[in-house]
């Protein structure tokens, strides 16, 4: 059976017959508030994976919001089966027994359209293979001309199917998708002989025809501008279907029952409106004005909005100002230590970190205290990133921490690149906009009078690496960056790449 799949699969794209396909009958006028009325569900493979089980009390909670209901088994009354996968015995048997299988993605869309549509997308529908199975495992995928939704479902589909996921493309991607035949990532692509493929190549896979994995080159992922770049091919989901090609039926009695319920609802009150933030222009002129030397230019950080408005004015009432970027800062406001890129940045340039109080004891006294008695203690970060902060902010003030240093810094980092180059930047090293070689790299390592080159990349950007692997360079994970700026040292031992850790890499 699967093998004709595969077959039919490759037939020419064909849309899928949306007017044969029913959620509830389109003669009923289901109310929106509940939308999933007559909807019963039971829920497989996703229990197992969730290490947060909350997450499952949430779904049950907000399906039974909406008219709907969750039952502990799959049994005769259900309606649905809430499953990742099609390798299971409970899909199997919901399948036999006309129940609608459908993903936690299905059920993302119909909460926002508030509507029991039929599922559309390739990943409305169970995946044709084990949760955790990676059929795309020997892939680096990237893709261009996609946005937004789109975008973000095209990178789960690369995920779930196991393949890597890069922003930026490279000579070591495996595969380009592409919206349409046109771009630099397109053309750079071609150049280097990278397979460009539409996204059914990827529709498909996760779908089970795993064909499509040898045949790249098929004409069938050659036809680009698709309508709906991300349906399925409709010859893989036919299994699929059967149970939608006729309404969910409903009683009489439960939809008054449901208009009932409407009625006897009070008519609840509008929500007030949100309040507006002040404005910079809104805020009271400084009552006092200082040298600039006294002045505090201060950062806040870890506050809600309305809290640091209320703190912001206080400040300006003071004579201070707020930070226009950290290395204008002198003073960082917090509650507690936190790896904010605020926070990180500051670190480096700031001399005190103070708590809220140090601001309320200068508003009671109408003037700027001394910060010594409000320096921000943290024991629990402290204990966690075996550090002191007093101790790391009189190393920053000794010396920036990165001075003398060069940076290159993968771009599929996280926290972003532009995040990463600002912390290292504030703490006196220079991020590499170039890839340096490993020629450069020995070059600056043997002459003493050049900087230091240190090479900071993470599991996905890899690829990218292989070279320093083959002759034992060390590359770091981010932490070198975030927890030795926090800490305020360097580490060289705690943070680079194992061998073993890169060893699934083909050279």
């Amino acid at each position: 059976q699967q093998q004709q799949q595969q077959q039919a699969s490759l037939q020419p794209l064909q849309p899928l017959q949306h007017h044969q396909l029913f959620g509830h009958d389109p003669g009923l006028d289901i109310p929106e508030d509940s939308f999933l009325i007559g909807c019963i569900f039971a829920i497989a493979d996703y229990p197992e994976q969730m290490s947060d089980k909350q997450l499952l009390a949430t779904w049950k909670r907000i399906i039974q919001a909406h008219g709907g209901t969750v039952d502990s088994s799959l049994n005769p009354r259900c309606t649905h089966l809430l499953c990742e996968s099609q390798v299971s015995a409970l899909f199997v048997q919901a399948l036999r027994e006309g129940r609608r299988c459908v993903t936690a993605h299905w059920l993302n869309t119909i909460l926002r359209k508030k509507k029991m549509v039929p599922p559309h997308r390739t990943l409305h529908f169970p995946f044709a293979f084990p949760p955790g199975g990676k059929p795309c495992s020997q892939h680096i995928i990237s893709v261009t001309g996609f946005v937004d939704t789109d975008r973000d479902d095209l990178k789960l589909m690369a995920y779930l199917a196991g393949a890597k996921y890069t922003g930026y493309l490279c000579r070591s991607n495996t595969v380009l998708i592409c919206k349409e035949p046109s771009g630099l990532k397109y053309e750079k692509a071609k150049e280097w002989r990278i397979p460009c493929v539409n996204a059914q190549w990827l529709c498909d896979i996760l779908l089970g025809n795993f064909e499509a994995l040898r045949q790249a080159q098929h004409s069938r992922y050659s036809v680009f501008n698709l309508q709906d770049p991300l349906a399925p091919n409709p010859h893989l989901i036919q299994n699929l279907l059967g149970s939608w090609r006729g309404p969910l039926k409903i009683s009489p009695e439960a939809l008054v029952s449901i208009r009932l319920q409407q009625k006897q609802k009070p008519n609840e009150p509008a929500p007030p409106p949100p309040a507006k933030k002040p404005r910079i222009e809104d805020l009271p002129t400084p009552t006092k004005k200082l040298s600039p030397e006294s002045t505090p230019t201060v950062f806040f950080t870890g506050f809600e909005p309305a809290q640091v408005q209320q703190y912001i004015k206080k400040l300006y009432v003071l004579g201070g100002e707020v930070a226009e970027c950290a290395r204008k800062c002198s003073h960082l406001v917090a509650n507690k230590v936190t790896r904010t890129v605020k926070f990180l940045t500051a670190m480096s340039i700031v001399k005190h970190i103070v708590t809220p109080e140090w601001l309320e004891e200068s508003w009671k006294t109408h003037k700027f205290v001394d910060e010594q008695n409000f320096m921000l203690r943290d024991a629990e970060a402290e204990v966690l990133f075996s550090f002191s902060l007093e101790e790391s902010l009189k190393r920053a003030h000794a010396a920036p921490l990165f001075k003398g240093k060069y940076f290159y810094i993968t771009p599929g980092i996280c926290p972003s690149l532009i995040t990463m180059k600002a912390i290292v930047e504030c703490a006196g090293g220079r991020v590499l906009s170039k890839q340096p070689s490993f020629r450069k790299i020995m070059e600056h390592k043997q002459n003493k009078s050049l900087p230091e080159i240190i090479l900071i990349s993470c599991e996905n950007d890899l690829h990218l690496c292989r070279e320093y692997f083959a002759k034992n360079i060390d590359v770091h994970n981010a932490e070198f960056v975030l927890t030795g700026v926090l800490t305020q040292t360097l580490d060289y031992e705690s943070y680079p790449f194992m061998v073993s850790e890169q060893r699934g890499l083909k050279s």
